[in-house]
């Protein structure tokens, strides 16, 4: 009787080679071995610092809120049209990021599945979803904002009032929300079946195939417009340049193309997070990484890991980039920023005067 080991003329053995002695049918066991697992352990790894920097992202998100909401009460009429989609944008990446934290660690690890979890998921992911495409449509609506008031700046300062942007804001939330609920309880049934039969090998892939398509819809709808805006932006640009325009109006047309040029590349970035994963993964059957059937694909389970991970760094970037380009763009943002800057130097110092001084 042979007792030879599967992986003996493996170079290097790792704890699970147990669970697939049995597992015949390949020529690279080895190979297959050791690509399970290291992506194991990329998974490992990547949960805890992509669960740390996104956390560090929702900070930065909530201090550029904390910075622009009180502008968006204090400043004239003109400039809260544009803060309230600052403002937007920060509660869009917030709760884009809060539901993700909760959904992959408390929600994971501490609870079973249960009607009442399966409630709770779809409700976080309804509050993701709903808030990834009002961010997209914060992006589109602002551009037009733009477009109206450098192309026809009468008509933005007579027709396009705060109260019509605020209700521009809420149809955007709204028909997300719209979208969102069937896409939310569908992922649901998927992280927490019972309620709801979705299967592995036929509900998942359907479920999988209807996000990509309604997120590139989305998604090559909100480029269509930014570039429209921008390359209307350019030509009116070039436009002022010939005719002599007051210098004023073409640094008012740069400053908003500059603001466009940043909601371009956003957008191409959620378009690479949210697209690239699906179309790599798409042809990708579900399986479980601890049976033969999962052995014998994990070098397909190592590229859901790294798709996984490119992911998940394009949406950090995205988060981290976008209150800052924020700050950067807006002057009285940027100088709030700079006085609470300049603020906390002056302290620092005091403090630290104070803590010498201090018996020990």
């Amino acid at each position: 009787m042979n007792n030879q080991s599967l992986f003996e003329n493996c170079s290097i053995h790792y704890q699970n080679e147990i669970l697939f002695e049995n597992c015949t049918l390949t020529s690279a066991p080895c190979l297959l071995i050791q690509d399970l697992n290291t992506a194991i352990s990329i998974t490992f790894n990547a949960y805890y610092i992509s669960i740390s920097l996104f956390s560090a992202t929702a900070l930065i998100n909530l201090y550029c809120l904390c910075v622009t909401l009180p502008l968006l009460f204090e400043t004239e009429e003109e400039l809260q049209k544009r803060y309230i989609f600052l403002v937007t944008r920060c509660l869009s990446c917030i709760f884009m990021v809060i539901p993700m934290i909760l959904s992959t660690t408390v929600m994971k690890h501490f609870l079973n599945s249960h009607p009442s979890t399966f409630i709770l998921y779809a409700l976080m992911n309804t509050v993701s979803n709903t808030s990834m495409f009002g961010f997209l449509g914060s992006y589109a609506a602002l551009a037009l904002l733009f477009y109206v008031g450098v192309m026809y700046p009468v008509y933005f300062r007579s027709l396009i009032t705060l109260r019509f942007v605020y209700i521009l804001v809420l149809g955007i939330y709204l028909t997300s929300l719209v979208i969102s609920i069937p896409i939310g309880v569908f992922q649901a049934a998927i992280q927490s079946p019972g309620v709801i039969n979705c299967s592995l090998s036929t509900c998942v892939p359907w479920v999988n195939l209807i996000e990509f398509i309604i997120a590139s819809v989305c998604l090559v709808f909100t480029i269509a417009i930014l570039f429209f805006v921008f390359i209307s932006l350019v030509r009116s640009s070039r436009k002022l340049k010939r005719s002599n325009t007051l210098s004023s109006s073409a640094s008012s047309v740069k400053r908003v193309r500059n603001r466009l040029g940043w909601s371009i590349i956003a957008v191409c970035l959620i378009a690479a997070a949210q697209i690239i994963p699906y179309v790599f993964l798409l042809d990708v059957a579900p399986h479980d990484i601890e049976t033969c059937k999962g052995f014998y694909k994990a070098n397909k389970f190592m590229g859901e890991v790294i798709a996984g991970l490119c992911e998940s760094v394009v949406w950090i970037f995205l988060f981290i980039l976008d209150p800052i380009v924020n700050i950067f763009f807006d002057k009285k943002v940027s100088e709030k920023v700079k006085q609470q800057f300049r603020w906390l130097r002056e302290k620092i110092p005091n403090i630290s005067s104070a803590a010498a001084l201090a018996p020990l």
